[in-house]
């Protein structure tokens, strides 16, 4: 009997998952409560749906397609074939690179150094089931040639959509492309398919913006915004996706135009020779002051306007905004395409899969955790009993995964990949596993001495905005004009510098304020009763290959023992200390 290898599917019979025969039978003996069966959630074991399928994912390169990638061809090697859509790099000089070498580049991460150690054969054997297809998600139909599209049309059976702008402050326009239309040219190749392919889009719990309480797990009302949902006004202008994306596309070309306009480049000018105190550089060299000057511009309003529009309708920013009305044009246009949406929330470090700890870049939160192990910053706004809801990357893969199995043309199938509402884990008890890590492991200064490591208050954005700006900022900032003011003797250069690094870290802690309190301060619970379902439904040996169980996660042991030493091992570039 051929046996499934590597990490947590070592041990697993695979002819038990290759049988049809074997696996109709073995389904009536994993029985489904009632409640699960009226959702839906038939015994179909995930191996034997992978079997032989197709797969095209977007987003290979990222942290959930790498750990989707991984996942795949570990634990479903018999699939027919991986296509990873990529889109081409570029070398030292500017030039466009192959994706083949972006492919091979991917295969060298460490996310597949567990497999290719302990089975290198088959680890080769499914590596040549991949195959890397240039793509550009802000391209119209993807960038894909016309031999390339007509090939996913006539092979794909599944189609996981992953790629994303995950960047908060994203500029609206870039954000909208990524994350509002890229996913309808998956829903277009979907419909155009020969197989009649399923669509799993990966999305976010945060779409549901800052509605509170117990958010379940439904489709968002295609016609509404979430602060008309919040006011429960049903009698304003029903809320029109495609007609705001109109509108914000048409601001944001009115903001490109205007960075271009002669009156916007000479107050550039003007600007650049002020701060050079009236010195002019060289033209070739103020060409590219005002250009970089220009950029810079260009995109701190086209965030600006997306950060404004978001808010206006209940959002928490450009990200969640842009997502959400993903989302709604998905439901409005997906026609009879089976259609499963995956809302993850913020997705930390594995808990198992490919290994304990593993991350690619830096998440939501942990700028801010590693800020605080550094000594700077001494408080921040949040409500010190909600939950922040974490995830580890590996019950989202699964989920997503999953999911697909349970896609329909009948209905749209929607699971939370979060934890706040079976096993929440509070602001304050995650502060607390924080401060104890780099207590025990702490980052250390120049001159070998521990940081300051002081106790949260979790005060109000206001609050802690006033303090910020009272006790640290305006004092910094005073002290910097009468240094202005002083002889150099009384002024030096090197105490000029040293203020003007407490004032970059005080604007970053602004900066995490603006961005990150929307999280800290939200008091819902995401619902996860048909993930836990989905879970439930399949059989044991599933069950511990594709965990979904949030409700058995020791947040201690996962935050505090994983986590956050393998946030440190794998992105501070340190040990790994008190790593479980």
């Amino acid at each position: 009997m051929t046996e499934i290898r590597g990490g947590p599917c070592e041990g697993l019979p695979g002819s038990l998952y290759f049988n049809p025969i074997i696996n109709s039978i073995l389904a009536l003996f994993w029985s489904v409560d009632l409640s699960r069966s009226a959702m839906g959630l038939l015994s179909v074991m995930i191996r034997e749906f992978y079997q032989d399928r197709t797969v095209l994912l977007t987003g290979g390169t990222g942290f959930y397609g790498q750990g989707l990638t991984a996942k795949i061809l570990r634990c479903l090697p018999t699939v027919r074939r991986l296509y990873l859509a990529l889109r081409p790099g570029r070398g030292s000089g500017g030039e466009l690179r192959p994706v083949d070498d972006r492919l091979d580049g991917l295969f060298e991460n460490v996310v597949f150094d567990r497999f290719r150690d302990e089975d290198p054969a088959a680890f080769d054997a499914v590596r040549s089931k991949v195959k890397a297809v240039a793509c550009d998600m802000q391209a119209p139909g993807l960038g894909l040639d016309p031999a390339c599209r007509d090939e996913l049309i006539a092979e794909v059976d599944l189609i996981i959509g992953n790629a994303a702008s995950v960047t908060f402050d994203e500029a609206l326009d870039s954000a909208i492309q990524f994350n509002t239309l890229a996913p309808q040219e998956l829903l277009h190749l979907a419909r155009d398919g020969v197989k009649k392919p399923t669509f799993v889009h990966i999305s976010t719990v945060y779409v549901n913006g800052r509605q509170r309480g117990s958010i379940p797990e439904q489709i968002l009302a295609p016609d509404r915004t979430i602060r008309q949902l919040i006011e429960g006004n049903d009698s304003d202008t029903p809320f029109v996706p495609e007609a705001e994306i109109a509108e914000a596309q048409a601001r944001c070309r009115e903001i490109r135009e205007r960075a271009q306009s002669e009156e916007q480049q000479q107050e550039f000018r003007r600007e650049i020779v002020e701060k050079g105190q009236g010195r002019e550089p060289s033209e070739n060299r103020l060409k590219k002051l005002i250009d970089d000057r220009c950029r810079r511009w260009t995109e701190s309003e086209l965030s600006k306007e997306g950060m404004r529009r978001a808010k206006l309708y209940g959002w928490n920013d450009v990200y969640t905004f842009t997502k959400a009305m993903g989302e709604q044009l998905l439901v409005k246009n997906r026609g009879d395409v089976p259609l499963a949406i995956v809302r993850p929330s913020v997705t930390e470090g594995a808990l198992a899969d490919p290994h304990p700890g593993w991350i690619h870049g830096f998440k939501v939160t942990d700028p801010l955790v590693v800020a605080y192990g550094r000594g700077f910053v001494p408080d921040f706004p949040g409500a010190i009993d909600a939950p922040m809801d974490l995830v580890p990357v590996d019950i989202v893969v699964n989920t997503v995964l999953a999911a697909a199995t349970r896609a329909t043309s009948e209905r749209i199938e929607v699971f939370h990949a979060a934890t706040s509402g079976e096993n929440p884990l509070a602001n304050s008890r995650m502060f607390q596993y924080i401060k104890g890590y780099f207590e025990e492991y702490p980052f250390l200064n120049k001159d070998g001495s521990r940081p300051e490591l002081v106790d949260w208050t979790f005060p109000t954005v206001a609050e802690f905005q006033r303090t910020l700006n009272w006790k640290y900022l305006y004092p910094l900032e005073f002290k910097q004009r009468l240094y202005e003011r002083l002889p150099k003797r009384w002024a030096s250069a090197q105490k000029k510098r040293r203020l003007s690094v407490l004032k970059t870290r005080l604007k970053r802690v602004q900066y995490f304020t603006d961005l990150f309190s929307p999280y800290t301060t939200l008091d819902c619970r995401y619902e996860t009763t048909r993930m836990l379902a989905l879970y439930e439904s399949l059989p044991p040996t599933e069950q511990q290959v594709f965990n979904m169980d949030v409700r058995r996660i020791d947040w201690y042991q996962y935050y505090q023992k994983t986590h956050l030493p393998g946030l440190r091992r794998h992105e501070l570039g340190g040990e790994a200390d008190g790593e479980a």
